[in-house]
């Protein structure tokens, strides 16, 4: 049966209703699932047309009623740079937070923080305060500035005062994390120190991903994979950062030249790590940790 309404209008509807990009032909009626990318959460949905043009929304990420872990939902307020004070409530309701910038009392949704990259209302409004608070507190870390400040959010110009390197951490950073030093920080991966190969499971995205991460390392990296929609398979430890960088890499060269290419891409991935993805209907995640162990 031909479809009721031309493609290209039931396309335009969903995006204009529901703020929804369509990653496949309209399935030709209206209660079919179709999929699409939620524009401001890229989240992968399949939502009806039927739905939208009554209004019900495309997103259930972004619905008020969305299930969230309060703990990875805090987290992600923190990374966009709000402290909550009270419990959660849900994705559409207000959220009583302090902003780490200003230190303003403000009330954002936590949908509206995460999906639309909103900020603190008084922030925009006003600016973030002080640019010798702002100074201060880049000295209370540990770095001297080196240019004068512009924002919360724009790389400033610095000298560590530890290591005596020129960074350019941004200030938001260094408020939510303390030390942000891209040469003496200990966030990414030590090559003389313990180490850990994971792999990785992504049900909505049909994905599967190998990584390595520090075991010191001030942020946990799987954690902060799990708030994104990652489900952790397995883990091996290794004695050091090297050894962990030889095994993950030789797996995925392995892989890569029986044909299986990089799967999704970096806008999927906003927190990074998209280089090291497969098609999880062609690669499993026994086979990941499988052709790692064989490494050992």
């Amino acid at each position: 049966m031909p479809p009721s309404i031309p493609a290209s209008v039931a396309a335009a509807d969903m995006r204009r209703l529901g703020d929804a990009e369509p990653l496949e032909p309209y399935p030709g009626r209206a209660r079919e699932p179709w999929m699409c990318r939620h524009i401001p959460c890229k989240q992968v949905i399949y939502p009806n047309r039927n739905n939208v043009m009554n209004g019900q929304g495309a997103c259930i990420w972004c619905a008020p009623n969305a299930p969230r872990n309060p703990k990875e939902a805090a987290a992600a307020m923190l990374e966009h740079g709000f402290i909550v004070l009270v419990d959660f409530l849900g994705t559409g309701k207000p959220w009583l937070s302090q902003c780490v910038a200003a230190g303003h009392i403000v009330a954002p949704r936590y949908d509206n923080v995460t999906g639309r990259d909103g900020g603190c209302r008084f922030c925009k409004r006003y600016g973030p305060g002080d640019p010798h608070e702002a100074v201060a507190d880049m000295r209370a870390v540990g770095f001297r500035p080196l240019e004068p400040f512009k924002n919360i959010a724009s790389p400033w110009l610095s000298l560590c005062e530890r290591c005596q390197k020129i960074s350019s951490p941004r200030l938001n950073n260094v408020r939510t994390r303390g030390e942000c030093c891209q040469h003496c920080a200990r966030y990414g991966l030590d090559p003389g120190a313990p180490a850990r190969l994971y792999v990785l499971a992504h049900a909505e995205c049909g994905a599967v991903k190998i990584g390595i991460t520090g075991l010191r390392t001030r942020e946990d990296r799987v954690v902060r994979f799990q708030s994104h929609g990652w489900v952790p398979f397995a883990q091996i430890q290794f004695a050091t950062g090297a050894d962990a960088y030889r095994v993950e890499q030789r797996v995925i060269k392995l892989l890569r030249a029986e044909g299986h290419p990089v799967f999704l891409s970096d806008a999927q991935m906003p927190i990074g790590g998209y280089k090291e993805t497969f098609d999880a209907s062609r690669v499993s995640v026994g086979r990941l940790l499988a052709l790692a162990e064989a490494e050992l």
